[in-house]
């Protein structure tokens, strides 16, 4: 961290639950304006206290002129996400229209983040899925709109970063966990209320879970590899753990029995091949065992709360 600070960064989606950690993380030694919504009580104040300088924006409706216009660095973690949303209309506006110009409004960063998602792949079993391989849909049971705006907006990010000459990065997040939440937390808060745990029919379901030490710092590495074309990467953990073994895992700290309900109906396990994430910033540092101890006795918190949410 202390060879990134000083900077002016501008952080979207800042009250989800990778946005407050990586804000946190980013405003230790730097100047962090993070916009949103804020229509949730507390949820400026609750970014305030670590730090970040709150501005009440809405990237996709408000105008861009009236953010500051020397920023260092965007990082663009705001998405749109819900269970069963099928308006494909305004997911492909929120999620790749409106990141098209957020990206151009700033031509002069030294970097443009974008944060994307591993469903995006075609899944293929148990397989780690590259960077190169298939595009798909992993999602279009849980939530039909995602992956397919997703992909809509790596295309976007691809042509505004060649088009104004922007170093960018594009990450395909796979499972980010930590204190502020993720699908573990919520796999966690199950087993302590004794419900089942639900999962896709081909199991085991294999992820590469990634704890937020190692995902904030992951980010400042891959600013620092920004590039046009974009860099595409894998944004996850070293490790490869299925949701079996960790909820098993976190079960037996509890004390608590652990029941697995599978259906064909839940998005598939998207392991990621970390290939190019080692060779480009490195291993990760969390052992997954470690990572999730802590959920387990040191407490973390999930707003969301829907059966194999993500």
């Amino acid at each position: 961290m202390s060879s990134f600070e000083g900077h002016k960064i501008l952080l979207t989606g800042a009250t989800g639950q990778l946005a407050y950690a990586v804000g946190g993380h980013l405003a230790r030694a730097n100047t962090v304006h993070a916009i949103a919504r804020f229509g949730a009580p507390g949820s400026r104040e609750r970014l305030e206290s670590i730090g970040l300088e709150c501005i009440r924006h809405d990237y996709v409706k408000d105008d861009l002129a009236n953010l500051d216009d020397d920023y260092d660095y965007v990082v663009h973690l705001a998405t749109t996400q819900a269970p069963g949303d099928d308006d494909f209309e305004n997911a492909v506006e929120v999620n790749a229209v409106a990141t098209g110009r957020l990206m151009a409004h700033f031509p002069d960063v030294k970097a443009f983040f974008f944060s994307s998602t591993c469903s995006v792949y075609e899944p293929n079993g148990h397989t780690p899925l590259k960077e190169t391989d298939p595009l798909g849909d992993a999602m279009r049971g849980h939530c039909p709109i995602y992956s397919i705006s997703k992909v809509a907006a790596e295309a976007v990010v691809k042509f505004v970063s060649g088009q104004f000459e922007i170093p960018a990065v594009i990450a395909r997040m796979n499972v980010g966990y930590g204190p502020g939440g993720g699908l573990p937390v919520m796999h966690m808060e199950s087993i302590r209320r004794g419900e089942p745990i639900y999962l896709h029919s081909h199991k085991p379901n294999w992820f590469s879970p990634v704890h937020e030490e190692d995902y904030c710092e992951q980010l400042v590495a891959m600013l620092g590899k920004a590039s046009t074309p974009p860099l595409l990467i894998n944004w996850c953990g070293s490790q490869l753990v299925s949701a079996e073994e960790w909820c098993t895992y976190m079960g037996e700290l509890m004390g608590k029995e652990v029941e697995f309900v599978y259906s064909d109906e839940l998005f598939p396990c998207t392991p990621s091949d970390t290939t190019r994430l080692h060779e480009v910033i490195g291993r990760t540092r969390v052992d997954w065992r470690d990572g999730f101890e802590r959920l387990v006795t040191q407490g973390a918190a999930d707003p969301r709360q829907s059966p194999g949410g993500s």
